[in-house]
């Protein structure tokens, strides 16, 4: 089950904006007819964790990569949220820098954290949502 992008957003009219994600400039819609946003589908999870994290819209870039490639978000004992767009992979074996080690599909390192951090991590893959 997807969530439709729409849901999310307040707007009522298109304005200039910051992605909150990136920090690029776009004009967003979002309560416009025929808006690009009102067409993007995230996982459930993804949208809760952009409420979270984010106060204002994201760019069409930011917003497809978390509605097409894997992400894993991340907790951590505050209740900060992290989203780490296009992670798949999570290596908790790295004891000698003593670090959580987050990956792409392509074994690319995405992120560190430190295993002290006692943070909790969910991989959300809207493929197999």
């Amino acid at each position: 089950k997807h969530v439709r992008l729409a849901n999310l957003s307040s707007m009522t009219t298109s304005e200039p904006k910051i992605c909150d994600s990136c920090g690029n400039s776009f004009g967003c819609g979002a309560r416009a007819d025929g808006c690009w946003c009102a067409g993007v589908s995230l996982t459930p999870e993804i949208a809760d964790a952009l409420r979270l994290k984010y106060e204002d819209c994201l760019c069409q870039t930011c917003l497809t990569d978390l509605a097409t490639k894997p992400s894993i978000v991340v907790t951590y004992p505050n209740g900060t949220i992290e989203i780490i767009s296009g992670g798949s992979r999570v290596d908790t074996q790295n004891f000698h820098e003593g670090m959580i080690d987050f990956y792409d599909e392509r074994g690319t390192l995405l992120k560190q954290i430190s295993m002290n951090a006692n943070i909790e991590w969910k991989i959300i893959d809207p493929k197999l949502s």
